[in-house]
């Protein structure tokens, strides 16, 4: 008796936005994700922008996601990356490091710490693709 087994991989591309957007001096972290759920891994990068000094820090990072199952939260998401600095002289790398509570339709709220600023309860928006 031969028996099939579904080797299918589901990835999810994830893009979106972290922090309050219509505040123009916060700090907002636009995110380009690659979610494989089987795995539980992320992948992707991160686009930061600091609106005190104007400045905007782009980099890798990396994670896991997991199911939930609390209250609304269907899963949960956490990335770490080290984003580099936009210092000419010195290849100086930035920590970073963010966590997402995520509903069904993969919106939620999230917190994040970046160059001494540590956000919490910050809304995520965002768009899944699956490919």
């Amino acid at each position: 008796m031969t028996t099939s087994t579904n080797t299918a991989v589901e990835t999810i591309y994830y893009k979106g936005t972290m922090g309050f957007v219509p505040n123009l001096l916060a700090t907002i972290v636009n995110f380009s994700l690659l979610v494989h759920p089987e795995d539980h891994t992320v992948s992707g990068t991160v686009r930061i922008s600091d609106g005190t000094n104007k400045k905007t820090y782009v980099g890798k990072v990396s994670g896991t996601v997991y199911a939930a199952g609390v209250g609304d939260i269907v899963r949960v998401l956490h990335i770490t990356g080290n984003i580099p600095a936009d210092i000419k002289d010195a290849p100086l790398q930035l920590s970073f490091e963010a966590n997402m509570a995520l509903k069904a339709d993969w919106n939620g709220e999230g917190g994040f710490s970046f160059v001494g600023k540590h956000e919490e309860g910050v809304p995520v928006k965002a768009d899944i693709f699956k490919l």
